[in-house]
């Protein structure tokens, strides 16, 4: 028995000439959608790096808000600590300041956006692994400045003084006063850091929002606030 292979109505050649045509045309279209594809991503990081941006600005600029009146918690906390000691003698704690630990937001909206959309997967090795280091500061900095105010809430009842105080009452505030205190330096500490390494990457406050912070502290706080070491505005 033979077979025979049905015969192109125009012969092989231009058979084999139209699929070739085919061939070609569909390896356009596949590169014309990559390319599509590249330039879409390329605009998503652009966009999205401009996003990532204006917010570690914005968390530097929080950190600085708080760090200008962190002289102003250590003087609330020392004299605390001043009428808790006096009180293990007199049983009786004398009124002290308010102990008044800055409400500032810091935030990662941007960067869990980010990675949510896979707009990460096509950053530079490099420039991901950066912003991972940025964003890892904000995201502690709200645990703790919860827990700080959360803690800090607890000694409020020795701004109207309290009479009369047990010696167990006495080391029971003085404890609560070092737990704030260890929180006080956790977030100043991470603050610092934060600041320094978005320093080093550009991104850091503006000569106006420097003084705007200071003033607006300043008039709100008193002569206690300052700038930060080596974080002054130009005068």
């Amino acid at each position: 028995m033979h077979f025979h292979l049905p015969k192109p109505l125009h012969g092989w050649r231009e058979y084999v000439g139209e699929i070739g045509i085919i061939v070609v045309g569909v390896l356009i279209a596949l590169s014309a959608e990559q390319v599509v594809e590249y330039l879409h991503w390329q605009q998503e990081v652009a966009d999205t790096t401009e996003e990532l941006d204006g917010e570690l600005h914005r968390n530097a600029v929080s950190a600085y808000d708080w760090l200008t009146v962190s002289r102003c918690i250590d003087g609330q906390l020392e004299a605390i600590d001043t009428a808790l000691a006096s009180a293990r003698q007199s049983g009786r704690v004398e009124p002290t300041a308010p102990l008044t630990p800055p409400l500032v937001v810091f935030s990662e909206d941007a960067w869990l956006n980010a990675r949510a959309l896979q707009v990460t997967n096509h950053l530079p090795r490099d420039r991901l692994a950066e912003y991972s280091r940025m964003f890892y500061f904000p995201r502690r900095l709200v645990e703790s400045v919860v827990e700080l105010h959360k803690e800090a809430a607890e000694l409020r009842p020795l701004s109207n003084g309290v009479t009369p105080i047990s010696t167990e009452e006495v080391g029971a505030y003085q404890r609560q006063a070092g737990r704030v205190h260890e929180l006080v330096k956790r977030v100043e500490l991470a603050e610092t850091l934060l600041l320094g390494r978005l320093g080093s990457l550009g991104i850091k406050p503006t000569q106006e929002e420097l003084r705007r912070i200071l003033n607006s502290n300043r008039s709100s706080v008193g002569e206690c606030v300052g700038p930060p070491p080596t974080y002054a505005p130009d005068a």
